[in-house]
């Protein structure tokens, strides 16, 4: 099967190792071919094959999906069309419809490709046991595979089984080292991170040099590359290296932010959601209480939270789940500012919303386990979708996680955000005026709204777990348990950038991180913060990591 005309090296990239197999012997080429083959050419499953790679081939990921809605019935079944479809639903970050359309292509044809498909997804899922067992079996039809390595080893290394995934990968370094041939882009990058995790911080920082050098590396893997230098040589306590190697991944695809458009805009929210227009506004039936949300900047505990809701038996997270954005996108284009409420909304009445709002507790429900009373969502948008979220869910309860804007402001520019999303992760003087509308935004929907909201400060959080873990869960309604103190021995895997920290024990070294830059800091304004009001903090906690 061809490579869809992308380079190994992007789909690296987009896709967490979405390089589609090339055949190593004749004999696994004939067994291919008898696999993906399958009919020989009825011409209307020809040209339906033909049109949707051309598409994946151009990056038309969503046209591909809609084409495949046009097809028969009997054509939407055949296990290659489910791949290619399955492929474009990854791609677009759709994993569920992904998973359903890859698992069906493997029940009609056992061939691997769909099965990494399955591995991939469930990665991104947080499902490691999942994707290790798609893992598993691709492998079996691949034996000795190093795509097949390097997506086990990445996904253990996600998982924070950092001993397991270098058992994984380590045989194929050695391999390429011993044979003289250069480490392929893979495995040098789930290489490059185990050796961070490893604190061989010299030797990771070389490769990662190496890496950077290279003139096939396509720009997002530079990207990724100079943010893991700047990891590394944080934790070596090279600040200004640290520092350099973020500032030059920031230059790759730096957008613009003016500060003053951005508050424009938050003032245009706030009056678009005022209290006198929000009692018009549509509102769901919905009297669900499972969903909860979690507001604030990012990089501000928001992991943390969800890990130890996760852990309680009634609790759950699904991470960064966008349903609520998608729903606000398809407001925005019918909403009509110059129309008196509800009518701005259009076709958008209380009936769609909802509908809208039992379909997420529908999916949500679906993805958390069995007996879940309160799912949370992180997703990193909410702070700016309080008021949609209090009229879809009128019970739900939101919690505003809070940290320093200077730890947040060295945070995202250290973390490697999408730029294009969160244009003012890329510069420290833009996060602070980032973090500042944020305050603005929640203090105002704090005001205007009947549903709780609860502050959470992040230095609170891990300095004081006694009094703030169970002040959380009570106010959810429920009872508390200790295996919330326990959030980091969950099996399940984080899918942020705080993967590495919020799997293990908790620790406070990153509250007041902003000290080791402060010379880079100079100069900018910070809005005047203090979570203990003037109390002293509590014994400091866990003294480890970053």
């Amino acid at each position: 099967m061809a490579c869809l005309g992308e380079s190994r090296g992007t789909f690296l990239f987009d896709l967490h190792c979405c390089n589609l197999l090339t055949p190593r012997s004749p004999d696994e080429t004939k067994g291919r071919q008898m696999t993906i083959g399958f009919d020989q050419t009825p011409s209307k499953r020809t040209k339906a094959v033909r049109a949707l790679r051309e598409q994946l081939s151009a990056q038309r990921n969503a046209e591909a999906i809609e084409h495949i809605k046009t097809l028969t019935a009997k054509l939407r079944e055949d296990p290659e069309i489910l791949f290619l479809e399955s492929l474009a639903l990854e791609r677009c970050k759709r994993f569920p419809e992904a998973v359903a359309a890859a698992q069906r292509s493997v029940k009609s044809a056992s061939h691997p490709e769909p099965m990494l498909v399955l591995a991939r997804c469930h990665r991104v899922m947080g499902n490691t046991e999942d994707a290790l067992h798609w893992c598993d079996r691709a492998e079996e039809k691949l034996p000795d595979n190093e795509t097949v390595a390097y997506l086990r080893g990445g996904t253990l290394e996600d998982a924070g089984r950092f001993d397991e995934a270098t058992a994984v990968v380590e045989p194929w370094v050695k391999k390429y080292a011993a044979s003289g041939r250069p480490l392929p882009i893979g495995l040098r990058l789930e290489w490059s991170k185990l050796l961070v995790q490893a604190k061989q911080y010299d030797e990771a920082i070389s490769m990662i040099d190496e890496s950077v050098a290279m003139k096939e590396l396509p720009p997002p893997a530079v990207n990724q590359q100079l943010h893991l230098k700047a990891k590394a040589c944080d934790r070596k306590g090279d600040y200004a290296g640290s520092w350099d190697a973020a500032d030059k991944a920031n230059e790759i695809g730096r957008l613009e932010f003016d500060p003053a458009l951005y508050a424009d805009q938050v003032s245009a929210l706030i009056e678009n959601w005022s209290a006198e227009r929000m009692a018009k506004f549509p509102i769901s039936s919905c009297d669900s209480e499972v969903p909860v949300f979690v507001a604030g900047m990012p990089r501000s505990g928001t992991s943390l939270i969800d890990q130890i809701i996760d852990a309680h038996p009634k609790g759950a997270g699904v991470g960064e789940l966008a349903k609520i954005e998608d729903f606000a996108r398809h407001l925005a284009s019918v909403y009509d500012a110059e129309i008196e409420p509800p009518a701005c909304f259009g076709r958008f009445d209380s009936k769609r919303w909802t509908r809208a709002a039992n379909e997420y507790v529908g999916e949500i429900t679906r993805v958390a386990p069995p007996g879940a009373e309160r799912i949370v969502n992180k997703a990193l948008g909410n702070n700016k979708l309080v008021g949609l979220i209090a009229r879809l869910f009128p019970k739900t309860r939101i919690i505003h996680a809070i940290r320093d804007p200077r730890d947040v402001a060295i945070s995202c520019f250290m973390g490697g955000f999408n730029n294009r999303l969160h244009p003012w992760t890329t510069r420290a003087e833009w996060a602070a005026r980032a973090w500042e509308q944020s305050m603005r935004m929640m203090e105002h929907w704090k005001a205007t709204l009947d549903v709780p909201i609860l502050d959470v400060h992040y230095e609170r959080l891990v300095s004081d777990p006694d009094t703030e873990f169970p002040r959380l869960i009570e106010f959810l309604g429920l009872e508390w348990d200790d295996r919330c103190r326990d959030f980091y021995k969950s099996k399940r895997t984080v899918r942020t950038l705080s993967y590495d920290q919020v799997n293990r024990p908790l620790y406070t070294s990153s509250v007041s991180r902003h000290k080791n830059y402060e010379p880079m800091l100079a100069g900018i304004e910070f809005p005047a913060y203090d979570p203990f009001g003037g109390e002293p903090a509590a014994a400091a906690g866990r003294s480890e990591g970053s």
